[in-house]
């Protein structure tokens, strides 16, 4: 595991990250009170129209998305393209019925039987329970499976799904080769602590590798500040260490609970959302008994993640 310095606060809102080419950042640094549901967005403004990457998850986030975009340009949202199906991804669809919505032939395919439970959901994230009734699906319209380019004047956009299931199995990331730019949805997540329950967690180990190879200056994550690939390494150091020491304790028969409460997570303690390393190691387990086709028992899982919530951090390392 490469030590690290994690930052407490970094800067959010609307950021140029290339030329015409912005990440929008909501979270502002490490939240105590957790980060879950608070996603990045992308905006590249084009000649033919704009491309807005992901939509946010309640009314109130995409408002605000909105409004930020009306301040960088006068043009509309001509194409929104989802990287997975996560809600804080795709809630805020509905507010771009204008424009041809983009996903991976798996991402729509998981949307398809809408959004979760409502009770589900306001346990998951009660700091947004009051929005979650307003929510309403909007599908993407325009699918692919492997690989597709946009194409907008003399500019490029490159997505890309890894053919397998990685943080879901619908993920897309898209490059920008003349910008140098990689907006790499929930495969990557920086000074956050990953988020598994519908993963796999040996393809992600392998998808952050792949994208270590795009020639990038710049990597916007799904969670967490603007980064690079530094960040990217980091988090990808923080899940084959999980994946390593999940193994040992599978092999030694411990249960996934009590796995999770053993793992010392060393500088990744700091990350916020600590808790999730159950989760996670339950989807090893999964993977190591070839049952990642069975969904997680969520129940189990919120239970665990509300015992270990708050519970005294560990900086010795992995």
């Amino acid at each position: 595991m490469a030590p690290h310095t994690v930052p407490t606060r970094w800067k959010r809102g609307m950021i140029e990250v290339g030329s015409r080419v912005f990440a929008y950042v909501q979270a502002s640094g490490v939240d105590p009170a957790g980060d879950t549901g608070v996603a990045n967005a992308g905006l590249i403004l084009g000649r033919e129209g704009n491309v807005l990457v992901d939509a946010l998850m309640v009314p109130s986030m995409t408002r605000r998305l909105v409004a930020a975009i009306k301040k960088t340009t006068r043009k509309p949202i001509a194409t929104l393209i989802n990287t997975h199906h996560h809600l804080d991804h795709t809630g805020g669809n509905r507010f771009f019925r204008g424009a041809t919505r983009i996903a991976s032939e798996k991402c729509r395919e998981a949307l398809v039987p809408g959004f979760p439970p409502l009770p589900l959901l306001q346990r998951f994230m009660p700091r947004f329970a009051r929005e979650f009734p307003l929510l309403e699906m909007a599908l993407p319209t325009v699918t692919f499976k492997d690989h597709l380019v946009v194409h907008d004047g003399d500019r490029e956009i490159q997505l890309w799904h890894p053919g397998f299931a990685a943080h879901t199995v619908g993920d897309t990331v898209l490059y920008l080769p003349r910008e140098r730019v990689l907006f790499a949805g929930d495969i990557a997540f920086y000074y956050v602590t990953p988020l598994a329950f519908q993963g796999h967690v040996g393809n992600w180990i392998k998808a952050a590798t792949r994208l270590l190879e795009y020639d990038a200056e710049v990597i916007v994550p799904g969670h967490g500040p603007i980064g690079g690939k530094t960040e990217l390494t980091y988090m990808r150091d923080y899940l084959v260490a999980i994946h390593r020491e999940a193994k040992k304790r599978f092999d030694a028969g411990m249960d996934a609970e009590d796995a999770a409460a053993d793992i010392r997570l060393g500088v990744y303690a700091s990350w916020s959302d600590a808790e999730r390393i159950l989760p996670n190691v339950m989807r090893c387990y999964q993977e190591f008994r070839n049952e990642l086709d069975l969904p997680l028992d969520l129940g189990r899982m919120l239970d665990g993640m509300e015992r270990l919530r708050g519970r005294a951090t560990d900086h010795t390392c992995l």
